[in-house]
């Protein structure tokens, strides 16, 4: 049968109601993301940017990176000889760069200058003549009247654009050291192209006098700027050097967001160029719009389907919690009759006419015992008949009982059974355990095991993390039927009642272990 809330006119107008309302934040939402969407499409278009940009200006000052880590060297060179001597740790350091394998250097001691190129190789380093357009460069630099120590140059060699950088340092002997890097251009394209290949912008850089030092286009590469482009945007951005404006990109063939940013590598003043696709930032913000319309009509229908099912699932709880209640007083009666049971277990009349008759036998030989075992017959017996009524009991007097109870079988069996080891710390003394679990585990110990002084029972009782731990020596009887689980269920039934607590018996290497674990809080569920 379906819950009345199913058949309700209420639930279907409150349904419609919500639904409605949702959807119309949902497209309330929508026209105001429309109302954003270009300044979402800017800040989106600015982050690829700033990406794109950095990944670019990373590559390039890595490029560039091999002429500082030569320079490092520098100081330590004080002759031409000595330079010399450190040309192959030299040339590692200024090729540094995996992509960068042409190089130079010029050393002028007086009237001599001498050119050397290097190019590498693998792992090789191949040193040859200075190239006429390096050597034509070197000198113009050499005869500088400046002291500035860098210098860096743009040449087209053979429809390549060469980017010429250089250091100039005088050593002790009074030469005059210059070396430098030469990138082409033309061979970097292809690596600058795919560091970045998941990007969702291009960029091209242009220098002073508008010539493009790199473009997707390579045959661009060299080549002058058309006067139509503009280098500079309308719109500056918040560093105050960049700027940006919205175009028909050329090489795409769609509109851009084109971003106008400096780039100075050496000497040079360069701009790069960073063109963003708007449908890629408009794709996202439609996707956005849609997304949200989607989880607002979603949203209402889950609030739909959740009010129902919230009315039937309360309905079913209503009726298991009645039930669980019943079931709850079944089990404490239950529990209230198996202890009821077990204290009548304890006053069994077997073990009372057993305790008679080892006392009748003291009487005579030994009065002063049979003194002390009245007393503390009478103790257990006491013990038994006024039980806790929590359940639970001091594990100090727990132990006092268990001791007493030991000593009229210790009578009983004499060295047939062992002496009772008992080491519980003090802490353990002041917590609690379940009435008379000390007892029946002894009890069990005595009832289902061989006692006899060629194979006497040894009984343990030791402190063991977070309770106490009872062992024995397992030397079963086959005479005894009773598996004695009806003690460890009582116990067991005990530890429910007030917690998580679990009681664990084992055998391990011939020995029966029981774990009791104390109850330092004693509270009622």
């Amino acid at each position: 049968m379906k819950p009345a809330v199913y058949n309700s006119k209420y639930f279907i107008a409150i349904g419609f109601f919500i639904f409605l309302c949702f959807t119309g934040m949902g497209l309330f939402m929508k026209s105001k993301f429309n109302e954003r969407t270009q300044r979402i499409s800017l800040d989106m278009a600015t982050k690829i940017y700033q990406l794109k940009s950095n990944v670019i200006r990373n590559e390039f000052d890595s490029f560039i990176k091999g002429l500082g880590n030569a320079e490092v060297i520098i100081p330590l060179l004080k002759t031409e000889s000595d330079f010399f001597k450190a040309e192959p740790l030299f040339n590692s350091l200024l090729l540094s760069h995996s992509k960068v394998h042409h190089g130079w250097y010029a050393m002028v001691k007086g009237r001599d200058t001498v050119y050397h190129t290097i190019t590498k190789q693998k792992d090789k380093y191949l040193k040859g003549a200075g190239l006429v357009y390096q050597q034509n460069w070197i000198r113009t630099q050499l005869n500088r009247t400046d002291t500035a120590v860098s210098s860096s140059t743009l040449i087209s060699v053979n429809d390549s654009l060469h980017c010429l950088l250089a250091a100039r340092h005088q050593l002790t002997d009074s030469s005059i050291l210059i070396f430098g890097l030469d990138i082409n251009f033309n061979e970097l394209q292809h690596y600058l192209w795919s560091v970045d290949s998941t990007g969702r912008a291009s960029a091209f850089i242009v220098d002073a006098n508008r010539l493009y030092i790199t473009n997707q286009d390579e045959q661009l590469i060299g080549q002058k700027v058309p006067v139509r482009e503009k280098m500079k945007g309308e719109t500056i951005l918040s560093d105050s050097v960049s700027s940006y404006e919205i175009v028909n990109s050329s090489y795409l063939q769609v509109p851009v967001v084109r971003f106008y940013t400096p780039l100075n590598i050496g000497k040079m003043n360069w701009t790069m160029v960073v063109d963003t696709p708007v449908f890629v930032i408009d794709e996202d913000v439609k996707a956005i719009e849609k997304y949200v319309l989607i989880m607002f009509v979603s949203t209402a229908l889950i609030i739909l389907g959740l009010i129902g099912w919230s009315q039937a699932k309360w309905q079913k709880e209503f009726m298991m919690r009645q039930e669980a209640e019943l079931t709850a007083e079944r089990k404490q009666k239950e529990n209230a009759l198996l202890q009821l049971d077990k204290l009548k277990e304890k006053v069994n009349p077997h073990f009372l006419f057993n305790s008679l008759s080892s006392l009748n036998g003291l009487i005579e030989e030994q009065p002063e015992m049979a003194k002390s075992f009245v007393v503390k017959l009478s103790r257990v017996y006491r013990y038994v008949l006024d039980p806790s009524p929590g359940g639970l009991e001091e594990v100090s007097k727990e132990i006092r009982f268990a001791s007493e109870y030991f000593f009229l079988l210790k009578i009983r069996f004499g060295e047939s059974l062992a002496s009772l080891v008992i080491d519980i710390s003090a802490a353990h003394k002041a917590a609690y355990i379940p009435f008379m679990s000390l007892q029946t585990l002894v009890e069990n110990a005595v009832k289902h095991n061989v006692v006899s002084k060629s194979r006497p029972l040894h009984i343990t009782m030791k402190s063991e993390g977070d309770g106490i731990m009872v062992t024995n020596n397992l030397q079963l009887r086959n005479d005894v039927k009773d598996s004695g689980k009806q003690g460890l269920n009582y116990l067991q039934s005990v530890y429910a009642h007030f917690g998580d607590y679990y009681l664990v018996s084992t055998v391990e290497n011939d020995r029966y272990k029981c774990f009791l674990p104390v109850i330092t809080i004693v509270s009622t569920p």
